[in-house]
């Protein structure tokens, strides 16, 4: 007999499949001469801001950057942002995809990381420190928990302009690591 005072709570989701998941790809060479894709969300201005002043890095290292931008999750309009996500997963040599700072941002960011990965080219998800864990499990989930995941601090939104470029400057090479860039 259990305590009246004992409540168990239980987790209402299932375990992910106990596998190794599937290969994460990385680039192990330069960027210079790459097509390197950057995955925007129209609803995070700081991500878009960090972005794009990682799009300026790529450029100085010789590369070329093709940004999208995505801002629908559901129905027909977030149907046409996933075929937009594979078209581009085609065109690029490994792309960068953010920014998980929301449940649903986070859950779309990992998917659309993991579209590149099938399509066999090197992907990174960024996403907050309060949504690693999420965007962790729903990558193992879906048979990814290889992904590379690059955890910016929580929260970006509300942060000024020059602080939020300190932290694309700070994060930038972890990122290119996480890839595999070369020097």
């Amino acid at each position: 007999m259990t305590n009246a005072s004992t409540i168990a709570i239980r987790l209402p989701t299932t375990r992910p499949p106990e596998t190794d998941g599937a290969p994460a790809f990385t680039l192990d060479a330069p960027v210079a001469g790459k097509v390197v894709g950057l995955r925007t969300d129209l609803a995070w201005r700081s991500w878009r801001l960090i972005a794009s002043k990682w799009a300026e890095n790529l450029h100085v290292a010789g590369a070329t950057t093709l940004e999208i931008e995505t801002g629908a999750q559901v129905g027909k309009e977030g149907h046409d942002d996933r075929e937009t996500v594979n078209e581009w997963s085609e065109k690029v040599d490994f792309g960068i995809v953010g920014l998980g700072t929301c449940g649903s941002c986070t859950s779309f960011s990992v998917y659309d990381a993991v579209t590149l990965e099938e399509h066999k080219k090197p992907s990174l998800v960024v996403v907050c420190s309060e949504f690693e864990t999420h965007a962790r499990n729903m990558a193992r989930f879906i048979g990814h928990s290889n992904l590379k995941v690059l955890v910016l601090p929580y929260p970006l939104e509300a942060r000024p302009e020059d602080e939020l470029l300190q932290i694309a400057e700070e994060y930038y090479p972890q990122a290119l690591e996480l890839l595999g860039v070369q020097a």
